[in-house]
C-alpha cells in the first residue's frame, strides 16, 4: 500500500498547522513568519503531502536565538567550570569569578575558545564563525579569548584548556577531519580539549569518541534515533515510528518522489534524516525538505 493518511488522521494536519502558528504568535519559534511558513506548506498539495508536511512540524527540533543563550548559559555556569576543573585544574572558586573571568579575560588566561568552522574543507552550511559569535555576545566573552583553530599552534604553553564551540554533531566525521587537519592530537598532555556542540546525535559523540579517545566530549543536549524522520515503530520495524500505521519503506518512498518532483536532493552528504533548526541555519544533517531552496521548492528556513 502506498503512503496514506490512516482513517483517524485527516484532521491532523489542521491540528498541526494550528498550533505551529500559535508558536509563531508566542514568538517560541523566531526567524520565521506566516508568509514563510505558508509559502512553506504550499509546496504541500496532495492530503498525503500535506500530511507529510504536519509530521515534519510535529517532529522539528528547532532551537531559536533566544534558546541558544539558555543553552551557552547552561554550558558556561553547569558544565564547563566542573569540566575545567576535572580535565584541566582549572579551578574557579565561585561562577562569580568564573564570569568576570570570560568577561575580562586577556592573553595570560589559561583558557582559549576555538570555532569549529568548516572552511578549511569548504563544507557548506557549516556555522562555526556565527556561532562562536553568538556565544561572545551572548556571554560577553572576551574577545581575547577566542582563537581561530588555525592559530591554535601559536598559543603560548601557558594556555591550558581549548573549548571548541559548536552548534550541531551529526556524523562525527566532520569534527574528526577538523581535529586531523589541525592536528590537535599533537597538544595532548598540554593541554585539555574539549568540545561542546549544543546539540549531538548519540552515534556522532560514539564515532568522535573512538576517533579521538583524548578528547573531552560534552554536548548541550543529545538526540538519539528516536529523533530521526523514518524512524521505526517500537511493535514492528517495518512501521513508521510517527504513526505506526505506513510503512517506512513508502514513506521514503514518497519523501523521495517529493523531492525529486521538486528538483531537491533525496539525500545529503550528511543527512541523518533530522528535523532539526537553529534560527541561524539548519545542519546538513537535517531532511532537505526544510532548508534548500529550488525553482519549484519554497524552504521553511535559511541553510
Amino acid at each position: 500500500m502506498a503512503f496514506n493518511v490512516p482513517e483517524d488522521r485527516h484532521g491532523y494536519f489542521g491540528e498541526i498547522d494550528h498550533r505551529f502558528r500559535l508558536l509563531l504568535h508566542k514568538g517560541i519559534i523566531t526567524g520565521i513568519d506566516q508568509i514563510r511558513l505558508n509559502a512553506w506548506l504550499a509546496n504541500f498539495t496532495s492530503p498525503e503531502d500535506k500530511y507529510l508536511a504536519a509530521h515534519i512540524l510535529a517532529g522539528l527540533t528547532y532551537r531559536s536565538d533566544a534558546m541558544v543563550r539558555s543553552s551557552f548559559q547552561h554550558l558556561v555556569h553547569c558544565e564547563l567550570p566542573r569540566v575545567l576543573r576535572a580535565a584541566a585544574g582549572l579551578v574557579y572558586p565561585d561562577l562569580n569569578e568564573f564570569d568576570r573571568v570570560l568577561q575580562e579575560g586577556d592573553e595570560s588566561c589559561p583558557l582559549r575558545f576555538v570555532a569549529v568552522d568548516g572552511t578549511f574543507e569548504e563544507t557548506p552550511g557549516k556555522s562555526g564563525a556565527v556561532v562562536i559569535r553568538q556565544f561572545r555576545r551572548h556571554l560577553g566573552v572576551s574577545k581575547k579569548l577566542l582563537c581561530r583553530p588555525e592559530n591554535i599552534d601559536e598559543l603560548p604553553d601557558t594556555v591550558k584548556a581549548l573549548v571548541f564551540v559548536d552548534d550541531m554533531v551529526g556524523t562525527g566525521r566532520q569534527f574528526v577531519t577538523f581535529a586531523e587537519h589541525y592536528r590537535l592530537a599533537s597538544h595532548v598532555g598540554k593541554r585539555a580539549l574539549i568540545y561542546c556542540p549544543l546539540m549531538a546525535f548519540d552515534e556522532g559523540t560514539k564515532k568522535i569518541a573512538k576517533a579521538l579517545d583524548w578528547l573531552e566530549i560534552h554536548p548541550v543536549e543529545t538526540l538519539s534515533a528516536g529523533h530521526r524522520f523514518f524512524r521505526p515503530a517500537e511493535a514492528d520495524a517495518t512501521l513508521w515510528g510517527a504513526d505506526s500505521v505506513n510503512l517506512v519503506a513508502d514513506v521514503r518512498s514518497h519523501v523521495a518522489d517529493l523531492c525529486k518532483r521538486n528538483g531537491l536532493p533525496v539525500k545529503t552528504r550528511h543527512s541523518l534524516d533530522l528535523v532539526v533548526a537553529f534560527e541561524h541555519a539548519v545542519p546538513n544533517n537535517s531532511m532537505p525538505l526544510l532548508s534548500i531552496k529550488t525553482a519549484r521548492w519554497q524552504p521553511l528556513f535559511d541553510r
